[in-house]
């Protein structure tokens, strides 16, 4: 009996892991996951910085910056686009480039979004994605 009802509540807590799982998944926003994919694939600059409270090494900010060299950012213009309803944007255009920003606020965090980048006719280059991620 007690090892019965142990099986059924391992089988319970497997069920609800698989289920909660891809929920995180679809949370990562578009800009985000872009940023994931032009980091792992070379052919780019990465970094990250971590402020932390002194006192009780909580996360305070995480600043991340993309800086693609040698490929087209096309997939990343998209992305920002695409999210572009889920917070405060704004497309700064003049000759050659072109500065995207988004705002998104939720009750854990705030984020900035912002990228850079030449427009060359239908591709675009030469860019820079920025990521400031300020926690409550």
């Amino acid at each position: 009996d007690h090892k019965l009802r142990y099986m059924r509540l391992k089988t319970l807590i497997c069920t609800l892991a698989l289920l909660i799982a891809p929920l995180a998944l679809f949370a990562q926003n578009a800009i985000d996951k872009a940023v994931e994919e032009y980091s792992s694939i070379g052919k780019s600059t990465f970094t990250s910085a971590v402020e932390r409270d002194p006192n009780t090494r909580k996360v305070l900010k995480v600043v991340k910056v993309l800086q693609p060299t040698d490929i087209t950012i096309n997939r990343l213009r998209r992305a920002f686009l695409e999210e572009q309803k889920n917070g405060q944007f704004s497309l700064v255009t003049n000759e050659e480039e072109e500065t995207m920003t988004l705002t998104v606020e939720n009750e854990k965090e705030n984020r900035v979004y912002m990228m850079q980048y030449t427009r060359g006719g239908a591709s675009f280059t030469n860019g820079k994605v920025t990521i400031i991620i300020k926690y409550k």
